[in-house]
């Protein structure tokens, strides 16, 4: 927003202002005083740390809290995070048990640090991401996906909930169906790095209570490319995973999207991911819904006809029914 269109009285005390102090004339200097005043510890400035004018503006501002422009992006990332809190902390409920609370708080780190790098173009961190995997797959065989879910439908990041919840049940699922160790570990990694594409698409969009327009459901529609994109740049991410993500929205009958695959194009990986992403989205309780009973939510799934694999759906319900899939105790608000 242009400073001299910017009114002091229309923002609250809450309001966070970034001030980039490059040619900022005496006159716009002027103008800003009054919404420093009222929020300086909540403004940063976007300064050359080199240029004396730039940072004596800024102090003259009340304004310390500074970025250097020719530094990493990921810096202003840390400082957004030190002003605003951590966003990817849970709060989570008392008395859950200890394995899942510690494997909570490890893995919503690993997705902070991995959403930072994908943003500001840092190392993926594949080996922690891994390492998280592992964490759910023992956290999930000591004490049940009840409480995993429970937890994770805690995180106030809608994000991190949905993530964490697709990583649980494809764990859990994997398992069911008899793959390895190491296959289910990869089914844990691709339910966590998923949705990565989508730190590119404004949160706004993301969590907008209404329909979508069609160029906003178009931009999250790209949301797998821009996964593969990121994912893609670290040869250690195993191929797998990166195709998981890429082709999570694709469809048996060829009507998903981003490449409208069809058939045996989508492997078997793909098409299980599919299916606990969809049931993860319909279970989960949002801002602006609530969340879909398990059999109701299995009923959607079987009404979707020729796009879900039939035999792993199948295979998924009688899951659900018998264990503790249908018995979620949700507590997000």
């Amino acid at each position: 927003m242009p400073i001299s269109k910017f009114d002091p009285e229309a923002h609250d005390e809450n309001t966070l202002l970034l001030i980039d102090f490059y040619n900022l004339s005496p006159k716009q200097l002027h103008a800003m005083k009054p919404c420093t005043k009222k929020r300086n510890d909540a403004s940063i400035g976007l300064v050359t740390i080199r240029s004396r004018q730039q940072v004596l503006q800024a102090r003259e501002l009340g304004v310390f809290h500074l970025i250097d422009r020719e530094d990493r992006f990921s810096n202003l990332l840390l400082k957004l995070r030190e002003l605003l809190g951590d966003y990817s902390r849970p709060n989570l409920p008392a008395g859950l048990p200890e394995k899942t609370v510690r494997t909570v708080k490890s893995t919503s780190a690993a997705l902070s640090h991995l959403s930072m790098a994908a943003l500001s173009g840092a190392p993926l961190p594949v080996k922690k991401l891994a390492g998280s995997a592992k964490d759910m797959a023992a956290t999930l065989d000591a004490e049940g996906l009840d409480s995993w879910l429970t937890a994770v439908q805690s995180h106030h990041s809608h994000t991190y909930c949905h993530t964490m919840m697709v990583a649980g049940h494809a764990l859990t699922f994997a398992k069911a169906l008899g793959m390895s160790q190491q296959e289910q570990y990869l089914m844990g990694l691709g339910g966590l790095v998923h949705d990565l594409g989508k730190v590119k698409i404004p949160l706004s969009i993301l969590d907008k209570p209404g329909k979508l327009t069609a160029k906003e459901r178009e931009l999250v529609n790209k949301h797998p490319i821009y996964s593969k994109e990121i994912l893609e740049s670290r040869s250690e991410m195993p191929k797998p995973v990166v195709d998981m993500a890429l082709w999570h929205h694709e469809f048996i009958d060829g009507s998903g999207y981003p490449d409208g695959l069809s058939g045996d194009e989508i492997s078997e990986r793909v098409r299980l991911l599919t299916i606990v992403d969809i049931y993860s989205a319909l279970t989960e309780k949002r801002s602006y819904k609530d969340a879909v009973p398990p059999q109701r939510a299995l009923a959607i799934m079987a009404e979707m006809g020729g796009k879900l694999d039939a035999g792993l759906l199948r295979k998924f319900s009688k899951l659900i029914s018998r264990s503790d899939f249908g018995r979620i105790r949700r507590r997000a608000v």
